[in-house]
């Protein structure tokens, strides 16, 4: 190669250290590695959304006006 040209064939990003993989084995850590790597990129294209109100503090589990109550305490006498 000269000075002024790079190496046009990328460097290995995985690199096997140590053992003997086979074909099937490096295929099963490339796919999962894959997808570890989707989904970080699809949490950081997409802001986590607003947390959701409780259902129980929603104004729409008051009842409505005008509707029965039980009745409180009885004032003793």
């Amino acid at each position: 190669m000269s000075a002024g040209h790079p190496d046009p064939t990328p460097a290995p990003t995985v690199r096997l250290v140590r053992g003997s993989a086979d074909a099937d084995e490096l295929a099963a850590v490339l796919a999962v590695l894959q997808a570890v790597a989707a989904r970080r990129a699809a949490a950081r294209s997409h802001p986590p959304a607003a947390p959701a109100r409780a259902a129980w503090s929603r104004p729409t589990r008051q009842p409505p006006a005008g509707t029965w109550r039980a009745p409180g305490p009885r004032p003793r006498g």
